[in-house]
């Protein structure tokens, strides 16, 4: 055998051996089943034709729809591997390297473990005896070995954007889920038809997935529950997981949430295969997408979900509130920027969510009093700038470079508090009908802007758009009629046809940015049911989840005229959003921070003065904090509606 070659191992009679045969196809389709046959054939009556091979039955190895390119995978190839450390055969007989193995590495792996045990490979198409292997034989098999992979590389990512496309086209992917059963269509001769499959709603399940968006949605603050007491809940009202057990845990519940076809709609490219030898597969963490629509509702830029042929369960209103109370409540590590962590935590308190210092930074809790066995934790909320850069070295570069440099205080949590539960007390309690005159006063006296912030006019560059397109159409007369060759038209039409796409280009983003301020327009009926909601202001602060539901950022803007100034944006739309990272700033920007300064820039509907004597009052009978003069100013408190 060591020295025998190809040839000799198929014409020697004088010796006899235990002879195993591989037999692999990648597929079950129909016409892969007739080479696996055909393949099944040749090997067979090769070995019954030459005395000196011996073939058990046990000892035929059949991997019928497996790729080659993970041996792991292939249980005829790893029953193959076990009966040779057994040493019973001698010698394996294969069709082609393909056979054997579409992975160059595992297929030489194959190969030298087995010379090691003094097995050798009969490879009958590219004749190589691998247990006598001359330079030119190990050359030709890595050859042979690595065109096998690349072919199967190249199919699976033919596959993959077969299997894209037919999602992008409508197509259900995957099968049974929670909430819903995969029907399969098949067409009067019984042969399936994926593209008409449909996803069934299982009632129980059905049930369960409405309501949890509802009570996760809910405004009712008696009703909504977070994701962990979710679970407790369902637990406890004997609503079972797609497994039929009680096992919730949170990472299910946002499972749910997460799942776009509960609405209708399929979202392409959540996951993707990094490695298709390995068949390695990662999420992408893409979000969905809504298509954005103008003033007309005409579709100006589309999304990326895509709808599919099933019974929502909940609507797309619902669904689409879920998922912003969800991203706003998101606590994750931390943002991610350019692919690698920024190291700035997402506060786990509400206000440290929302609140932004004028400078534009975040204002990051910070302890002031750990927690004893008799006293709470205390804290404070401190510009993000200022605990950057503490050291007076950098701050001394600073004042070197002219840079910025934040000299607002501190903010306590008392005064926090205080502002949250005045603010509340005067939206939901005595201010409602000041704020409904207020917006209509700002919803009359919106113009709707038909300039670029250049001053360029929209009219204007429509004309002109009108006019390119008109002289093109000319120049494409001229060629068709020969009045013109084709080098003075790409001349003549080349700068025409720039200009024509950056107006386009214009016109389509002042278009977006007119359908983005549509959408801003104030929602009277929406905002009514808000202020009507019921707001529990007996304890001595608003609760975490009005916080989140409500307030969209605020922001302290250190002393102004002798008091504490504090900027409250509320958002009673019901569009929630993750604000610590909307408005989280990359770095100092003087325009920015002078547009937070800017009581122009806000809508704001109601303004109030809190005196120290208040202060003082609800610090020592409400929030019962010891009442320091020297670190209280009167605030002057501004709301302002989104």
């Amino acid at each position: 055998m060591q020295n025998a070659s190809f040839d000799d191992m198929l014409e020697l009679k004088l010796q006899s051996f235990e002879t195993g045969a591989l037999i692999r196809e990648s597929t079950l389709s129909p016409e892969q089943l007739k080479a696996f046959d055909v393949q099944k054939d040749i090997i067979l009556s090769m070995i019954e034709e030459r005395p000196q091979f011996r073939l058990k039955q046990s000892n035929i190895f059949e991997d019928k729809g497996k790729s080659g390119l993970r041996a792991k995978d292939r249980p005829g190839f790893q029953l193959m591997r076990e009966r040779a450390m057994r040493n019973e055969f001698d010698v394996v007989v294969v069709d082609s390297v393909s056979r054997l193995a579409r992975n160059n590495r595992e297929l030489h792996d194959v190969i030298d473990d087995f010379r090691a045990l003094g097995i050798g490979i009969l490879i009958i198409k590219e004749r190589y005896w691998t247990y006598n292997m001359t330079s030119s034989d190990v050359l030709r098999l890595s050859i042979d070995g690595g065109m096998a992979q690349a072919e199967s590389m190249t199919t699976g990512k033919r596959v993959a954007d077969h299997m894209r496309a037919l999602a992008k086209g409508g197509q259900l992917m995957g099968g049974d889920m929670f909430g819903y059963r995969l029907k399969k269509a098949t067409d009067s001769m019984g042969n399936p038809i994926p593209q008409d499959n449909c996803l069934i709603q299982e009632p129980m399940e059905a049930y369960t997935v409405k309501y949890i968006f509802e009570r996760f949605a809910s405004d009712n603050p008696d009703e909504v529950l977070t994701s962990s007491s979710l679970c407790k809940d369902l637990i406890d009202k004997n609503m079972r997981t797609f497994k039929g057990d009680l096992n919730w845990t949170p990472s299910k519940v946002i499972r749910v949430l997460d799942n776009t076809k509960y609405m209708g709609y399929q979202l392409v490219g959540k996951s993707k295969v990094v490695d298709t030898v390995s068949k390695k597969k990662v999420l992408t963490h893409v979000e969905p997408e809504r298509d954005t629509l103008d003033s007309l509702g005409n579709v100006i830029k589309r999304g990326n979900l895509v709808k599919i042929n099933c019974e929502p369960i909940v609507s797309e209103e619902l669904w689409w509130k879920a998922y912003n109370r969800k991203r706003s409540r998101s606590s994750k590590g931390s943002e991610n920027i350019k692919g690698r962590k920024s190291g700035l935590r997402i506060s786990s308190d509400a206000f440290g969510r929302k609140a932004f210092c004028s400078c534009g930074y975040c204002l990051s809790r910070q302890y002031t009093h750990v927690a004893t066995e008799d006293k709470s934790a205390m804290y404070r909320y401190k510009c993000r700038w200022q605990v950057d850069h503490a050291s007076k070295y950098t701050i001394g570069a600073a004042q070197k470079a002219n840079n910025i440099i934040c000299e607002n205080d501190a903010v306590s949590e008392a005064k926090a508090w205080l502002c949250g539960k005045e603010v509340f007390k005067y939206l939901f309690k005595n201010g409602r009908e000041a704020v409904f005159q207020a917006l209509d006063i700002i919803e009359r006296s919106k113009v709707e802007e038909e300039f670029l912030s250049d001053g360029t006019s929209i009219q204007r560059l429509q004309e002109e758009q009108a006019k390119l397109k008109s002289r093109l159409k000319e120049y494409q007369k001229m060629l068709a009629d020969k009045l013109m060759s084709v080098n003075d038209f790409k001349e003549n039409t080349s700068e025409d046809q720039a200009e024509l796409e950056n107006i386009e280009n214009a016109i389509m983003q002042f278009q977006m940015e007119s359908a983005k301020k549509e959408k801003k327009m104030f929602d009277m009926q929406a905002i009514r049911e808000r202020l009507n909601t019921y707001i529990d202001l007996k304890g001595h602060k608003v609760s975490e989840e009005m916080i989140d539901m409500f307030v969209e950022r605020v922001i302290y803007r250190g002393v102004v005229n002798g008091n504490d100034e504090f900027l409250w944006v509320m958002n009673l739309s019901g569009d929630i959003t993750d604000t610590s990272a909307k408005y989280r700033i990359r770095g100092y920007d003087k325009a920015y921070a002078d547009s937070l300064k800017d009581d122009r820039n806000f809508n704001i509907v109601a303004r109030m003065l809190i005196p120290l004597e208040e202060c003082k009052r609800y610090c020592e009978e409400e929030a019962h904090r010891m009442y320091k003069k020297n670190n209280w100013k009167p605030i002057t408190l501004k709301i302002a509606i989104l």
